[in-house]
C-alpha cells in the first residue's frame, strides 16, 4: 500500500510543481489593469459620420440651431432642384435666418473660370439672397477646408464637400464633435480665413 502511495505521489509532482509556480504567480503578479476601450460616440462627444450618415446629421443640427451657424466649405453646388441635397442644406439655412440665427459662410473662391469658382459663386449669390453673409476667399491660396460650427458648441469636420456627390454617392468621413472650446477654436480659424 505505501508503495502504491509513492507511485501516486510521484506522478503527480509535476501537476503539484505546477500548481505551485502558477499560484506563485498570481501571488506577485501586477494588479489587473483595464485596457481602455476606444472612444464610442456618447464617451466622448464624438460621432464618425461615414458617406451618408453626415447629411441627415447635419439637417437635424441646422434645426437645432439657436444663435448661429457658421461653415468654411471648398465646394457648395446648388444647383436649383429640390432633392438635391446641396439645395436641401441651402433651404434649412434660409430657414435658420428666419428664426433669427446668424449664418457666415466662408466658400473657395478658387481661380478665375475654374468650375468650383463659378460654381461657388453662384451658390454665394443664393446664400446671400437668403441673407446669408459670404465671404470668398482669396484667389490666391485654395481653402479646402470642410468645417461647420453650430451653437458655438457643436463641430462638424471632416472630408465632406457641400456636393450632391459628396453627400449621396461618395466614400466620406467626418466628425460631429460636441465641444465648446473645439468649435470656438475652428471659429477662429473661419474668420481668419477671410477678414
Amino acid at each position: 500500500m505505501a508503495e502504491r502511495v509513492n507511485r501516486t505521489i510521484r506522478r503527480m509532482a509535476p501537476l503539484a510543481v505546477l500548481l505551485y509556480l502558477f499560484m506563485h504567480a498570481l501571488a506577485f503578479a501586477e494588479p489587473e489593469t483595464k485596457v481602455p476601450t476606444p472612444a464610442g460616440s456618447e464617451s466622448c462627444g464624438a460621432r464618425l459620420l461615414k458617406d451618408q450618415d453626415y447629411f441627415p446629421a447635419l439637417l437635424e443640427e441646422i434645426d437645432q440651431a439657436r444663435q448661429e451657424i457658421a461653415l468654411t466649405v471648398f465646394f457648395f453646388k446648388t444647383n436649383g432642384f429640390r432633392d438635391n441635397r446641396p439645395d436641401r442644406i441651402l433651404a434649412r439655412l434660409r430657414e435658420a435666418v428666419r428664426r433669427g440665427v446668424r449664418v457666415d459662410a466662408v466658400i473657395e473662391r478658387g481661380k478665375e473660370k475654374e468650375n468650383v469658382s463659378e460654381v461657388n459663386a453662384d451658390t454665394a449669390r443664393k446664400l446671400r439672397a437668403a441673407g446669408i453673409r459670404v465671404c470668398m476667399d482669396a484667389p490666391e491660396r485654395t481653402m479646402h477646408t470642410k468645417m461647420i460650427v453650430i451653437d458655438r458648441r457643436t463641430l462638424f469636420i471632416g472630408s465632406h464637400n457641400l456636393t450632391q456627390s459628396a453627400l449621396k454617392y461618395n466614400h466620406e468621413v467626418s466628425i460631429r464633435i460636441e465641444s465648446p472650446p473645439l468649435a470656438e477654436e475652428a471659429l477662429r480659424y473661419m474668420k481668419s480665413l477671410c477678414r
